[in-house]
């Protein structure tokens, strides 16, 4: 990256004269010079913009900082076609070929030339630029276009930004979106919104649910035959089966796909604007970030399909989901760009939808994240500020994944760590590739990067992209010293594999079976049926399903191979087991994750009752214990002083980890010989939660005003612990006073004579001139003999 901020510096005092003429028309035109002078006054250096659909900002907003700004400018894409088509745009408003004014970055493409101030870069590029220099030196400002996407590199991105402002008082960002929640990005940027209006035309919407895809598209195609239908569609899957169906209908015009799995150059042409009016079928690819000439009416199939991460497995799945309200939006508008259009929902119009997606942030792999933290210098959750905190779970799981790949130890990046990133593959497939490189098995990993990149631009790779890909791996290789991370006497492509996906060999369950089991637990089934599959495959390719998943590619693994690898990275267990009468016996087990390599049963020792027992709590909670009510009255009690007192956080971790801890507290009164009962679980736990404290303070019965002493009991009510007397009305006569238990009042179930419900209060002092009187007059007539005046005690 060294030569991209040699340029930035070397154009420090150049800036552009005037605008092109041809972006006069552009709505966001007259807000431009605007826009730059609110940037400059930003107190925070931040600025917000605000641009609703057809503004013109990726075009134009370029120009302007080319304009009021010197030094060197970037502009973050969050996808490879916007930042091609952008760059083209802006490089033919100012007259140039692309690598000239304006230029871009990309994973393995660089268009960039000594001339170049204005660059487009894929939001992963940054990461790599603010590493090489955390002040992006000769960089005067950067932009984040199509925000709302809210990607994972766009958050990073940001994150990684509010840091490099602090070291230079001359750089300053501009955050671009649609709508979306600007309160929560004003306040974590401590900045202000520029608005600026879009050119959108009405766009008439029809909704057509149960009607196919492909009958929908033809009749908008028969309706217009001049424009060109945008379909959009979940995945390539559905993408494909509309083509077909569209086919067999005998559509006379040309059906384009717009997906990422198709080549770039196609990608390009569909974007072309003397493309000749057809049918587009498209991913969300063209919902925001890319304009497609030409359309006049939209498809909506109402779908999307998205990743989630299970930190659980280590996996992800692919889950389809109705689109949002904010992505049915975005999709409409692509029919109002050039006049007024029509929009077909294939959903009943009275269907609700979510507002929008939650952030990748929360739900996505976080491997290539965390590695990129751990070389910030620190590679915990809370290392950087977010706009949205990580989700915790999954950053556990990714840091240790990354821990196993030896990416990380002890949350400090290795050498291994640093490759991965200088690679720019995912850390998986990067360490796959570093070890083809570390035993000289060039075409193999080159094959492997091909065949698992779904869905990305290496997935189709030419001999020219082969040769810069495996440089930069052999660069890293080298510059690193990876060799010392692999074992070189392996190189088969599933050992190659084994190097970024150890946890994906899987063990097939059975014989006759498709399915395999991986370390994690989960079983999977090969998508292509069960006819002479290999025992013990290694899978990159699977997702997580909701309760079984699916392998969509693998390579089968050598038995012998598997297994010394399993026993390589497996691990010694004892465990105890109770049977229905109560005895219980001792196994060890030796695992690869939760596969079982081998077992063998060992003789009972004095002690491994108490051993055994706790295990079993460990499993299956406290439930599994004998104990009474003095046991579950105390736990209350312990609750409500928790609750009450709200700072012995020592009390609170131990009474919410019981379970967990039953060595310290359970053991020690375990006699050998003995069996556990009722007492000894009382006492047990009496001891370790402080009871002598808890029955001081949250005591069993108290003395009322009137002298007679109550009993209480503690109840959970709406999540809350309360303190609860039941008492005939005139064992309460001669008090007055509100009664509390650590500052919380007791609630009075009183009772008539008869022991029969008469009132619930806990406000005793206004009980007695306000409700009182008429419960008074009523009982007076039913129970006569009795004392009804409560001012004297009933005395007893």
């Amino acid at each position: 990256m060294e030569n991209f901020f040699q340029y930035g510096r070397k154009f420090q005092e150049q800036t552009m004269k005037a605008y092109p003429g041809e972006i006069e028309n552009l709505p966001v035109y007259p807000y431009l010079d605007a826009i730059c002078s609110e940037l400059k006054k930003s107190p925070s250096r931040f600025l917000l913009l605000s641009a609703e659909t057809g503004a013109g900002k990726s075009t134009a907003v370029p120009l302007a900082l080319l304009r009021n700004f010197s030094g060197g400018m970037l502009m973050l894409e969050p996808r490879r076609l916007a930042v091609v088509n952008c760059a083209q745009r802006v490089s033919s408003l100012l007259g140039e070929s692309v690598g000239g004014t304006c230029g871009y970055v990309m994973h393995l493409e660089n268009r960039r030339s000594e001339k170049t101030r204005f660059t487009f870069l894929t939001e992963a590029v940054l990461s790599r630029m603010i590493q090489s220099d955390p002040s992006l030196e000769g960089i005067s400002v950067v932009v984040l276009d199509e925000f709302h996407e809210r990607s994972v590199n766009a958050d990073l991105a940001l994150a990684f930004l509010k840091e490099a402002v602090l070291l230079r008082e001359d750089l300053y960002v501009i955050v671009m979106s649609a709508t979306m929640d600007f309160r929560k990005l004003e306040d974590y940027l401590g900045c202000s919104r520029f608005e600026v209006p879009g050119r959108l035309y009405p766009v008439e919407t029809e909704y057509r649910p149960g009607v196919s895809a492909a009958r929908a598209i033809a009749d908008e195609r028969s309706r217009n035959p001049d424009g060109t239908v945008l379909a959009f569609f979940p995945g390539i899957g559905e993408i494909r089966r509309t083509k077909a169906d569209l086919e067999a209908l005998g559509t006379d015009c040309e059906i384009r796909i717009l997906h990422s799995s198709v080549p770039p150059e196609e990608q390009r042409e569909i974007l072309r604007p003397s493309l000749k009016p057809g049918i587009i079928l498209s991913s969300a690819i063209a919902e925001t970030s890319v304009t497609v000439p030409g359309v006049t009416s939209v498809v909506d199939s109402g779908w999307m399909r998205i990743n989630e991460y299970d930190p659980r497995l280590g996996m992800e799945r692919l889950v389809t989901r109705r689109v949002s309200e904010f992505n049915a939006v975005q999709r409409k508008g692509r029919a109002g760009r050039l006049g007024p259009g029509r929009c077909v929902r294939l959903w009943d119009k009275n269907e609700p939808l979510s507002l929008d997606v939650e952030p990748e942030i929360l739900r996505a792999d976080l491997m290539g994240v965390v590695l990129e933290c751990a070389e910030w210098g620190n590679a915990e959750r809370n290392g950087l500020s977010w706009l949205d905190a990580p989700s915790e779970g999954i950053w556990k799981s990714c840091s240790f994944s990354l821990d196993m790949l030896g990416c990380i130890k002890g949350g400090k990046i290795t050498a291994l760590g640093k490759a991965c990133l200088s690679v720019g593959l995912h850390p998986r497939m990067a360490c796959v590739a570093l070890a083809g490189f570390a035993v000289n098995r060039r075409e193999e990993s080159l094959s492997l990067i091909e065949k698992y990149s779904e869905g990305s631009s290496l997935s189709k790779m030419n001999d020219a992209l082969r040769k810069r890909i495996w440089e930069r791996i052999c660069n890293a290789g080298v510059r690193f010293s990876v060799k010392d991370f692999f074992e070189t006497e392996k190189v088969s492509p599933a050992s190659l594999l084994l190097s970024g996906y150890p946890d994906r060999l899987a063990v097939r369950t059975s014989p006759d079976s498709a399915g395999y089991r991986f370390p994690s637990g989960r079983i999977a089934d090969v998508e292509s049926g069960k006819d002479a599959l290999p025992r013990f495959i290694v899978a990159p390719l699977v997702d997580s399903g909701a309760s079984v998943g699916k392998i969509r590619a693998y390579e089968a693994v050598d038995e012998d191979e598997a297994m010394d690898f399993m026993k390589a990275h497996s691990k010694y267990e004892e465990e105890y087991a109770f049977e229905e009468d109560g005895r219980f016996k001792k196994t060890g087990y030796t695992r690869f994750g939760k596969i079982e390599l081998s077992s063998k049963k060992i003789p009972l020792q004095e002690g491994d009752y108490a051993h055994a027992l706790c295990s079993r709590i460990r499993k299956e909670g406290m439930e599994c214990l004998p104990h009474g009510k003095n046991t579950d009255d105390f736990l209350l009690r312990v609750k409500f002083f928790i609750q009450a007192s709200g700072i012995d956080s020592e009390l609170k971790n131990r009474y919410e980890n019981l379970s967990e801890t039953a060595e310290d507290w359970l053991f020690p009164f375990i006699a050998p010989g003995t069996r556990v009962n009722e007492d000894v679980v009382y006492n047990s736990i009496h001891y370790y939660l402080d009871g002598n404290r808890v029955d001081r303070d949250v005591p069993i019965e108290i003395v009322l005003e009137n002298g007679k002493r109550r009993k209480i009991r503690y109840e959970e009510q709406n999540g809350r612990i309360v303190p609860v007397m039941e008492i005939i009305i005139q064992q309460l006569f001669g008090c007055f006073r509100n009664v509390s238990v650590m500052g919380v009042p007791v609630v009075f179930r009183m009772l008539s004579p008869a022991r029969r419900p008469l009132q619930v209060t806990s406000d005793l002092e206004n009980f007695w001139t306000g409700t009182w009187p008429e419960i008074c007059s009523e009982m007076k007539s039913r129970y006569p003999k009795h004392n009804w005046n409560y001012k004297i005690s009933d005395g007893g």
